[in-house]
C-alpha cells in the first residue's frame, strides 16, 4: 500500500511539466557516465554494477558499504570539443563555426571527471568539470540546427535509510551550475558573422530534489527487487529550453537468476514523463553479467540500444560503452579507481 501511494505521487508530479526542445534527459540526469550509457534508466532498479553513487538514492542504505570512486569519462566526437569550447567562451571565428557545422551531421560529445564517497546511509559526489555538445540537423534543403553546448559543475548528496520489511527510502539533493548555449537556427545564420553576439552564452543554477524507493527481498534466492524514483524535480533560477524542470518517473524491477558461474542480473524499467506516448516506448530491458574481472552490460529500448563492458583489476577499472539511437551513435571510454 505504501509503495502504491509513492507511485501515484510520482505520476502526478510527472504530469505537471511539459517542455519541448530541451537537452535529452540522458545528458541532464547527472548519473555515473558508465551506468547511464550502458544500462540507461535501468540503472535505477539494478545494482550489480557499482560505479560512483547509485542512480537510485535508496540503494545507498541497501548497499551498506563504504567506498571512494574517482572516474574520468570521455565520449565520442572529442575532436569537436575544442571548437565548441571556443564558441562557448566567445572566441570563435568563421573558420571555427565552419568546422563545427560543416559536416552537417548529428553529433554528441561528452567529457567529465567525478569524485564520490559512499558510506552506509549517505553518499556525496562532486563533478568539477563536465562538457557537453549536442547537435541535430533537420531539413537538408535548408539546414536547421538544434545546437546545445554546455559546461557544468555538479554536486550530489544522497541520504537513505532502511524503513521496514525490506523497504528502503532515500533522497538525492543535486546542484548544477551550467554555462551553456542553446539555439535552434538556420545554417545560413551561423555563417553570417558576428559570432560573439549570435552565440552568446547563458548561465543557470538548478537544484533538484529526487526521492527514491526500493523494496528488496535480499533473503530470496533470486533477490528480486522493485524500485521507484522521481528525477528532474526541483528549482531553477530561470527558465530555459535547454535545462527545463521536467520531472520523470522511474519504475522498475530486477532479479538475479542463479547461474553456474558469475553473477547475472536481469531488469525491466519504465521511464515516464509528460511526453511519453505509450508504455512500450517507455520500456527498457537490460542484462548485466559479471565473471571474474569482467562485467558486461546490454540494454535495449524502442528508441536506442547500448552495450558495454567494464574490466576491474585490483582498485582500478576501465570500461567501454557503445550507444546507438536512430540518428546518433557514440563510443564512450571510462577510467576509474575505487578505494
Amino acid at each position: 500500500m505504501l509503495l502504491m501511494r509513492v507511485i501515484l505521487f510520482l505520476i502526478v508530479q510527472i504530469q505537471m511539466v511539459a517542455i519541448a526542445g530541451s537537452l535529452p534527459g540522458f545528458l541532464r540526469e547527472g548519473n555515473s557516465r558508465f551506468l547511464s550509457r550502458s544500462l540507461g534508466s535501468a540503472c535505477f532498479s539494478m545494482d550489480s554494477i557499482r560505479r560512483g553513487l547509485p542512480c537510485n538514492p535508496a540503494a545507498v542504505a541497501k548497499d551498506r558499504q563504504s567506498r571512494f570512486d574517482g572516474g574520468l569519462f570521455l565520449g565520442s566526437n572529442i575532436d569537436y570539443m575544442d571548437d565548441a569550447e571556443k564558441i562557448l567562451d566567445g572566441e570563435a571565428d568563421d573558420a571555427t563555426v565552419a568546422r563545427l557545422f560543416g559536416k552537417r551531421q548529428a553529433s554528441e560529445a561528452e567529457a567529465s571527471f567525478e569524485f564520490s564517497y559512499q558510506a552506509a546511509k549517505w553518499g556525496l559526489s562532486f563533478e568539477p568539470y563536465r562538457f557537453i555538445l549536442y547537435t541535430r540537423f533537420e531539413n537538408p534543403a535548408l539546414p536547421m540546427i538544434d545546437f546545445i553546448t554546455a559546461q557544468e559543475q555538479n554536486a550530489r548528496l544522497q541520504l537513505a535509510s532502511y524503513v521496514s520489511n525490506n523497504f528502503y527510502a532515500g533522497l538525492q539533493l543535486r546542484y548544477t551550475h551550467v554555462k551553456f548555449i542553446g539555439k535552434y537556427f538556420a545554417l545560413s545564420e551561423a555563417a553570417a558573422g558576428d559570432n560573439e553576439n549570435f552565440f552568446r552564452p547563458e548561465t543557470q543554477e538548478l537544484v533538484y530534489f529526487e526521492p527514491g524507493f526500493l523494496y528488496a527481498w535480499e533473503e530470496r534466492p533470486w533477490q528480486p527487487q522493485i524500485s521507484a524514483a522521481l528525477t528532474g524535480w526541483g528549482y531553477s533560477d530561470r527558465k530555459s529550453a535547454a535545462y527545463p524542470i521536467q520531472p520523470e518517473g522511474q519504475f522498475g524491477a530486477s532479479i538475479k537468476p542463479l547461474v553456474p558461474l558469475g553473477l547475472l542480473e536481469v531488469g525491466l524499467h519504465f521511464q515516464l514523463n509528460s511526453e511519453t506516448e505509450s508504455a512500450w516506448k517507455a520500456l527498457r530491458a537490460a542484462v548485466a553479467y559479471e565473471l571474474g574481472i569482467l562485467h558486461g552490460v546490454l540494454a535495449i529500448s524502442d528508441s536506442d540500444q547500448s552495450a558495454g563492458f567494464l574490466v576491474r583489476y585490483q582498485s582500478f577499472t576501465s570500461g567501454l560503452s557503445y550507444w546507438h539511437e536512430d540518428v546518433q551513435q557514440g563510443v564512450y571510454v571510462q577510467f576509474g579507481v575505487t578505494l
